[in-house]
């Protein structure tokens, strides 16, 4: 009785939507779902001339509801996962799965249940052909579907939309499954693809999505990316990087294909990246995980470790307040000074020391020094006898050298990471046309100029290009502007220019840790020798300013014992 009942219900409900036939319903005559031998699509019958025939029969109807006349998939799908995914799919169930029986491609588009014959269709096709609407069995990177979309899925995810607040077209099934029929009305298509609400400046996403900071994020607002929004980086189906559906294979591709690369409307990071000296973004065999732990995490470089893109903006950009993150860096996990996990990063050097601190994602010191170590979280303690002020305000109350009219900065400064690493083209830190921060750069060791370090050099001012953005080179080398020592015979001048001596040989540019052995006599003003140029028992006396070293003979320098004082 039960069900005689229920089968009642269902032929008054088909019954009223064909009664309402020049209402609600009468767009799906010129949509594509209209597969009769007059439909508008390029697929359609040969000959028949019902419409609802091919999902819907008020007689000899399939035990499934809504008076189903299609034959069901027995297909088992692979579903969607992720990283970050917190709700439980499982196979598709409901309107769901009643989509599926077209548009998985295992059944003919005219194979009705209930002993009804074949219905032939135009052209010889038989199952959905390939394309956009052909999702076949692998789900694994389409939107998830069958998901229970409730209260608890909300307290999981904070950037859902409470299921009591969403929009009257988002309709979840049986009082909480997302399906198809969430985001897509089979009988209308007044947004196109069979959309419940417009695309337009995300409208459909947004109905359920709400990351924070998106609305007023450079992805959101710009005038050439808002009316896609979501969609510049995302697809809901067949997306070529599953994890996520981003609309390339890998994180990266998403960011440069799409947008970021010289023909793009963002910053060109595909230029800088493409240099000899770069960040591997294309060493993808670990995968970014939202609040991953560094110092387990597998090693990689993607877009997403250094940028959060739902909440990068222009804020405070370029970076103009060492140590402080801008709106491009907001939103970013990163590793205090104090080797504390942060989920979101107040100051640049946070971000570099997810991967230039305590993990070992660096293998390699180059150059081994005296005192040498890969974690610039060490190196940059102000704690240190000395050191760069990234972590901090230096020590040094009187240093002569700095140019003040030329960068601005004073013995009160501190500094940011991307003022000596960048690409030498960037507009922040050289005045040119290219994006600022540490993408690629033609110098070793990313820098935005010339350092010469591996190899003795007639001196020019053009090799120490990245120091002397600070340091006034007429303060160290010029005989009687130099405060250094003895004028004509300072010790820089006699070095660097007497004997082609790089600054490096003796300079770490980072600073000396008081933890691995740095102390205020032999490691003041950054001194820690090069041991590709000295040996180990090099000594410096800041006491007396003076060193006694062991040269090796590197390409013209005098080997044997030398002091200077």
């Amino acid at each position: 009785m039960l069900t005689i009942n229920k089968k009642i219900v269902c032929l008054v409900c088909l019954l009223g939507l064909l009664f309402c036939w020049t209402c609600s319903s009468a767009n799906i005559l010129t949509t594509k779902h209209n597969l009769s031998v007059e439909g508008v699509g390029s697929i359609r019958a040969d000959s028949e001339n019902r419409v609802c025939i091919f999902c819907h029969t008020p007689h000899h109807a399939t035990s499934v509801d809504p008076l189903w006349s299609r034959t069901m998939s027995s297909a088992v799908y692979n579903l969607y996962g992720s990283t970050t995914l917190v709700a439980q799919p499982g196979q598709p169930t409901g309107t769901s799965r009643l989509c599926l029986s077209c548009h998985d491609g295992t059944i003919a588009i005219g194979m009705l249940g209930g002993g009804s014959e074949m219905i032939d269709m135009a052209g010889g096709i038989s199952t959905l052909p390939l394309g956009a609407s052909h999702l076949e069995t692998d789900l694994s990177d389409d939107h998830p579907i069958s998901i229970a979309y409730d209260s608890n899925l909300v307290m999981l995810r904070d950037d859902l939309i409470d299921p009591m607040s969403l929009p009257n077209e988002i309709r979840l099934e049986n009082g909480g499954l997302l399906q198809c029929t969430s985001c897509h009305n089979p009988h209308k298509d007044p947004h196109g693809m069979f959309l419940v609400l417009s695309q337009q400046f995300s409208a459909l996403c947004l109905a359920c999505h709400d990351e924070a900071g998106w609305s007023v994020s450079t992805h959101a607002t710009e005038v050439s990316l808002a009316d896609s929004g979501c969609q510049n980086c995302h697809q809901s189906h067949a997306a070529p990087g599953p994890q996520h559906l981003l609309k390339g294979a890998l994180e990266e591709q998403t960011c440069i294909s799409s947008c970021h690369n010289s023909a793009g409307s963002g910053s060109d990071i595909q230029t800088p990246i493409n240099e000899f000296y770069r960040h591997p973004v294309e060493y993808a065999n670990g995968v970014h995980v939202v609040g991953e732990d560094p110092d387990t995490a597998e090693k990689h470089v993607e877009c997403v470790d250094c940028h959060s893109p739902h909440r990068v903006n222009h804020a405070n950009a370029p970076l103009d307040s060492a140590p402080e993150i801008s709106g491009r860096l907001t939103g970013v996990s990163g590793i205090t000074a104090e080797g504390l996990f942060v989920n979101e990063a107040s100051y640049e050097y946070e971000i570099c020391y997810k991967c230039h601190a305590g993990n070992d994602f660096v293998g390699q010191v180059t150059p081994l020094r005296i005192i040498s170590t890969t974690n610039e979280s060490l190196r940059f303690d102000s704690g240190n006898p000395s050191f760069h002020p990234v972590e901090a305000k230096g020590k040094n109350l009187n240093v002569p050298s700095l140019r003040p009219e030329y960068a601005s900065y004073t013995e009160d400064s501190q500094i940011y990471c991307s003022d000596c690493h960048g690409s030498e083209s960037s507009n922040k830190a050289t005045g040119g046309t290219g994006a600022d921060g540490p993408h690629g750069s033609i110098y070793p060791h990313i820098l935005i100029a010339q350092y010469e370090q591996d190899r003795l050099i007639p001196y020019a001012f053009s090799n120490y290009a990245l120091c002397f953005r600070c340091h006034d080179p007429d303060a160290l080398f010029t005989p009687g502007v130099t405060t250094f020592g003895k004028g004509v015979n300072s010790s820089h001048r006699t070095h660097v220019i007497g004997f082609d001596i790089p600054c490096s040989v003796c300079h770490d540019p980072h600073g000396v840790p008081s933890d691995l052995g740095g102390n205020e006599i032999n490691n003041l003003h950054l001194i820690n020798f090069d041991l590709r140029f000295m040996d180990a028992d090099a000594v410096y006396n800041s006491a007396d300013k003076s060193c006694t070293v062991s040269c090796h003979n590197q390409g013209g320098m005098t080997p044997g014992y030398h002091s200077y004082k």
